[in-house]
């Protein structure tokens, strides 16, 4: 029995198929991530709330970048500079609030910059 060969089409919609699933497990890794972060009693709920943070503001400003630009470089470390940035401005307004007890947490701006890290790791080897 003679195989049949598979057309450029064929090929084509295999390949879609295939990186639609790896794409929708990487999103549901990072949920469940959240997830475990969140009722873990190893993590506090705050961590697990600047992680998410720093994701969702890596994964926007991933996304207007990619519609104004055609920097790889800039689309790849663009969204981790907004996690730093979005990460150390909120511990900065924490340490200078009116509340005395409020300080600057190293930890917290690092959960926030390891989310933005999260999505660079996603998105380092996509095409």
């Amino acid at each position: 029995m003679v195989r049949k060969r598979k057309t450029a089409k064929q090929c084509l919609i295999a390949y879609q198929r295939k990186r639609n699933k790896f794409k929708a497990m990487k999103y549901l890794l990072v949920m469940l991530l959240s997830i475990m972060m969140v009722q873990t009693p190893v993590f506090k709920k705050d961590y697990a709330y600047h992680f998410a943070a720093g994701y969702i503001t890596a994964h926007a400003t991933r996304s207007i970048i990619i519609e104004y630009t055609d920097n790889e470089k800039f689309i790849k470390f663009g969204p981790l500079v907004a996690a730093v940035t979005i990460g150390v401005a909120k511990e900065l307004k924490d340490k200078y609030d009116s509340n005395p007890k409020s300080t600057f947490e190293w930890q917290d701006m690092l959960y926030t910059a390891g989310g933005g890290v999260t999505l660079i790791s996603f998105t380092i080897n996509k095409r």
